[in-house]
């Protein structure tokens, strides 16, 4: 009888935290024990929402499937200076760089994809009222001849589901897919966890 009891004590403490885990609407959990990624958190979900990932580790926006084998490389974007805080699992980490387009027309960021990750997701981090809210962000514009830099705080790419931890100091691929049918890579320097800047 003791040993039911506390089964079933165990059994409604995972409910519990489970519960505290998914608590947020938007899917990311308010727990300071991620804050190093983006100024703010994400809840690990063994179940992702729909439209978050696709086979191959690429991000799937919610209204298209991205077409990453068709796509051609680019001669006129660029992706540099992309770095990755480093955060143990099950937590995300996080992917910054900055976007060039040297084009003559605006372009869109509507994925992201890496090989050491099962899944690479582009969030923005707002502030409201003093608070940090993370949330999903599809269409990323780039203005014709314009920058845009992903950077902590700000737009940035999380990356979850590492086959195997990247080490510090390593060079990892990111692949970026744009709304014109093109895509680019950087390398990413993977940096510390409590790395603020590149």
């Amino acid at each position: 009888m003791k040993k039911l009891m506390l089964a079933g004590i165990l059994a409604l403490s995972g409910a519990s935290l489970t519960t505290i885990a998914f608590a947020s609407g938007d899917g990311h959990a308010k727990n300071d024990a991620h804050a190093g990624h983006g100024g703010a958190a994400h809840a690990s979900a063994d179940q992702p929402a729909a439209g978050h990932d696709m086979p191959g580790g690429h991000h799937m926006p919610q209204h298209q499937a991205l077409d990453w084998d068709s796509a051609k490389v680019s001669d006129t974007i660029a992706v540099t200076e992309c770095w990755i805080r480093s955060i143990p699992a099950p937590a995300p980490s996080g992917g910054y760089f900055v976007v060039h387009n040297k084009g003559q027309d605006a372009i869109k960021l509507i994925g992201a994809a890496s090989p050491a990750y099962g899944m690479v997701m582009l969030h923005q981090t707002t502030q409201h009222e003093g608070m940090s809210r993370m949330s999903e962000a599809e269409d990323i514009t780039i203005a014709s001849g314009g920058t845009l830099a992903f950077k902590p705080g700000g737009y940035h790419a999380m990356l979850e589901q590492a086959a195997k931890a990247p080490a510090i100091g390593s060079q990892v691929t990111l692949d970026f897919l744009f709304d014109n049918g093109k895509k680019a890579s950087a390398q990413c320097e993977v940096k510390p966890a409590n790395t603020l800047v590149r």
